[in-house]
């Protein structure tokens, strides 16, 4: 997979700049919220715009149906990546976190996959002369991956951003304040009356930005680590909102985008069927005439 190194690294109560190559993320100020009665603000935004809810909303009135509401806390878990493409991996490691999240009795009701802006996944691809796959494309196979999916869904936020690409801190702080503007963002508040969000990540990411040492917890904004079997893994931080989750287990646990674009080019429907989803792997493997004319470069560069 292509590594993701982070444009700025989190320590805690903020970001301190590091240099990463040519490309430059977005940062806090870059996406500043439209000022009422300005002319960004004649058009109303969609409803949490770039972060599907449907699923969120079922997994909300089903806690409320089940008497857990007032038992334990509710939370939505979100990881980055470029995701070229998207499998079956990155959608379970948001199901360990969410697993070991409901150990401690917080009960994740959302979660999303969010595949990384062209601005980001483009040079890093170029560097490593691997295929770099568009933001609509890992958007689009994304979707069809995680569509049987009762808890994930797929963040477009990041990957459709207009103008720098932003990075993780970011795109946290931007799911937090979407679901901050909706009905149901009372049911979402952690112990400091914020929506309650944590970032999913492996341990690699974790230590190379200092995850260990937690995001904000002060904003009610925490951390999940997801190892892979055999990784060495620091201690959990509770009082800093950071948890480590069990390894996934099985043939899930060895999946890379690598080796999902290998079996691509082999053809091999059933190997990408089970990667992905049976759905993705029609869309890969025999698009229609009309997905192959809306995506003609990156079906060129998957040589399929």
């Amino acid at each position: 997979d292509v590594g993701r190194p982070p444009a700025a690294v989190y320590m805690g109560s903020g970001m301190i700049a590091c240099v990463q190559g040519a490309a430059t993320a977005a940062t806090a100020e870059d996406v500043a919220p439209a000022v009422p009665g300005s002319d960004d603000d004649e058009e109303e935004e969609p409803e949490a715009e770039g972060w599907p809810l449907d699923k969120m909303r079922a997994a909300l009135a089903a806690s409320a149906g089940g008497g857990s509401k007032g038992a334990r806390q509710c939370a939505v878990v979100v990881t980055t990546g470029a995701m070229n493409p998207v499998h079956r991996g990155h959608v379970q490691l948001l199901h360990q976190a969410a697993q070991e999240l409901e150990r401690h009795k917080i009960f994740v009701v959302g979660a999303w996959v969010s595949p990384s802006h062209d601005g980001y996944v483009q040079p890093k691809c170029r560097s490593l002369n691997t295929v770099g796959l568009s933001a609509d494309f890992r958007l689009e196979v994304a979707r069809r991956s995680v569509s049987d999916d009762s808890l994930v869904d797929v963040g477009s936020w990041e990957a459709t951003y207009r103008g720098r690409w932003p990075d993780f801190p970011l795109v946290v702080e931007r799911l937090q304040h979407a679901l901050g503007e909706i009905p149901e963002a009372d049911a979402l508040r952690g112990p400091n009356g914020n929506v309650q969000v944590f970032y999913a990540c492996g341990t690699d990411h974790a230590a190379k930005c200092h995850l260990y040492f937690g995001m904000r917890p002060q904003n009610d904004i925490g951390v999940v680590v997801v190892p892979r079997t055999g990784d060495s893994v620091r201690k959990a931080n509770p009082v800093k909102n950071v948890f480590v989750a069990q390894p996934a287990e099985g043939e899930v646990a060895a999946l890379s985008s690598t080796l999902v674009r290998t079996k691509l080019q082999e053809r091999d429907f059933d190997a990408v069927s089970r990667a992905l989803s049976e759905d993705a792997a029609r869309f890969l493997l025999h698009p229609t005439d009309e997905e192959r004319a809306r995506f003609r470069e990156d079906f060129a560069k998957l040589r399929v």
